[in-house]
């Protein structure tokens, strides 16, 4: 898609390029002192930094600027939002706990054997706390200078090897490890741990922030700060979780062009690598971090030891919530695979490719969008409930809304967008920011024919490539939904049938169509229930039809039980 250059150029916005810089006039100050790096995407203007430092154009990533020029959709959360809940405050604890460690004989010895003085305990306030049976280390994480978050490591013996090596104090805010760090710094390493942190903090480094969950833990709170960064050196694990998670879930998101990785020796981790190395020794490994490659062409040779080596997770199909849909897919969906699902006005498609984005969202834990034009996030919300309890109409009252949201489904990460001016350009620029922000790869748009309303065949053709590309670059599931020519609701539908269909010929993967015959008897409904579903033009599978019951009243498709 188009660069930062290109993107000004068609908004007729003008600019002047020095070196790395592109500068224009600030929308707010009015003087031309907006200036935006062309590889980071970062911006700042140097007079309203200084003068309004809250403005949204003092500092920020160029996203926001699209933001504002329109060409960004807000995304919302499913869930209403929740009760205000005061940010916990672990200061009591902390400073109990390390009270305690100077007592822990057993525990210091752990500690200085990882390489830990007692200025590092004591700054940082490391303590010990024994609980279930088994002593525990505990590393206090702050925000804004209060502990806000507390982990805790087995401490030397292990005398309860049915409980994990780490866990955590309930109710904690998942925060940074030395996050307060981020508001003075450009440049910073990000460490998979907080102990590996507390090493190179300890040997001069204090541009160190540690994550505080799993290698892919990556909340938009920390992507909100860590995308401002001009650099981000990345030195995590050797092993293939780490540097999967380095490269797929955290330079890619963060922007490729920015993060450089530093490869540690196999086998050793940051604490390691210092018990027998010193501070120079890890200069030469900075020195030496490069930037994640970016894919490009390969010869067949390089393409099948790819193909051989690839995380399974890539390539795999994930079942739908129907088996016999599945067996038509081929096993079900794939990644960068662009699926159309097409049906008559009031047919289920909606209801079909929410009970989709649920299923994803909790059978995966694939954080999932859907993208509608004929309904508002209110609606579609409603129906997630249907669908999420088995609740019919009468059974659901709006007053209960803060009560799911407090729920296990107020806490599914799906996310509802609408926008009555969307066009091709406008949705690709807001799945690169939800993918990269909220770390989103499920995405459906309902409807392709809503957007593009004009009767020319290149219209469509234009639109569904955009969508087809969105799948293959940024690596994700894409569903769009497209509708029917009118016809009649006693035959089957066919790809034919497709409004444009000449256009919808090539870049999809799959088109899924939903057939239902329209019922003469009013106290029935509108369409019969059981929907014939056909696998119509298909690549890499051999189609076929299956049949479907639609519960309509709870929103939910159904297999068909004979």
């Amino acid at each position: 898609m188009n660069d930062i250059t290109d993107y000004l150029s068609t908004k007729n916005i003008e600019y002047k390029v020095s070196g790395n810089e592109i500068l224009l006039t600030c929308p707010e100050c009015g003087k031309e002192k907006l200036s935006i790096n062309k590889e980071s995407g970062l911006y700042k203007c140097w007079h309203c930094e200084a003068l309004s430092p809250e403005s949204i154009f003092a500092k920020g990533h160029f996203g926001k600027l699209q933001e504002y020029w329109g060409d960004i959709v807000p995304i919302n959360h499913v869930s209403t939002p929740k009760a205000n809940k005061p940010d916990p405050d672990y200061t009591d604890l902390v400073e109990r706990y390390h009270y305690n460690i100077w007592n822990e004989k057993q525990a210091l010895k752990y500690l200085y054997s990882r390489g830990f003085t007692d200025d590092t305990i004591m700054k940082f306030k490391l303590g010990f706390v024994r609980k279930d049976e088994q002593g525990w280390i505990s590393i206090p994480s702050y925000e804004d200078g209060i502990p806000k978050l507390i982990k805790y490591r087995k401490a030397p013996p292990n005398e309860r090897e049915d409980l994990p090596k780490y866990t955590r104090e309930a109710g904690g805010k998942t925060v940074l490890f030395n996050g307060d760090i981020l508001d003075n710094i450009e440049e910073v390493i990000l460490c998979e741990g907080e102990l590996d942190a507390l090493t190179l903090i300890q040997n001069g480094y204090d541009n160190v922030v540690g994550i505080t969950g799993g290698a892919k833990t990556f909340p938009s709170e920390w992507w909100d700060r860590l995308v401002l960064k001009e650099k981000i050196y990345l030195c995590y694990d050797q092993d293939a979780v780490g540097q999967k998670a380095a490269r797929d879930t955290w330079a890619t998101r963060l922007g490729r062009e920015k993060c450089y990785n530093i490869l540690l020796p196999e086998g050793e981790d940051v604490n390691s690598f210092f018990q027998n190395h010193i501070k120079e020794d890890f200069d030469k490994l900075v020195s030496k971090a490069e930037r994640f490659k970016v894919e490009g062409v390969l010869s067949l040779k390089e393409s099948l030891y790819k193909l051989g080596t690839s995380d399974e997770s890539l390539v795999a199909k994930y079942s739908t919530p129907w088996e016999s849909v599945n067996k038509l897919l081929g096993g079900g969906l794939q990644r960068s695979h662009l699926v159309v699902v097409g049906g008559q006005p009031k047919s289920g498609k909606t209801t079909m490719c929410l009970n989709l984005c649920h299923y994803f969202s909790e059978t995966y834990e694939i954080p999932s969008l859907y993208f509608c034009l004929e309904m508002s996030e209110r609606d579609l919300a409603y129906k997630l409930i249907q669908y999420h309890y088995g609740l019919i109409d009468k059974e659901i009252s709006y007053k209960d809304a803060f009560y799911y949201a407090q729920d296990d489904f107020g806490n599914l990460p799906i996310y509802l967008g609408y926008s009555p001016k969307i066009t091709p350009e406008i949705f690709y620029n807001t799945a690169k920011e939800v993918r990269n922000r909220y770390d989103i790869q499920f995405f459906v748009f309902d409807n392709l024919h809503m957007m593009v309303r004009s009767e020319k065949e290149s219209d469509i053709g234009i639109a569904t490539k955009m969508f087809k590309q969105i799948a293959m670059e940024l690596d994700i599931f894409m569903i769009l939904v497209a509708q029917p020519r009118k016809i009649n609701s006693e035959r089957n539908m066919t790809f034919d049938d497709l409004k444009s269909s000449s256009a919808l010929a090539s870049d999809p993967d799959s088109i899924l169509l939903i057939n239902r015959k329209r019922l003469t008897s009013s106290d029935q409904g509108s369409f019969d229930p059981i929907a014939t579903v056909i696998a119509d033009a298909t690549r890499f599978s051999r189609g076929g039809r299956c049949k479907l019951f639609l519960e309509g009243d709870k929103s939910t498709w159904k297999e068909l039980i004979t």
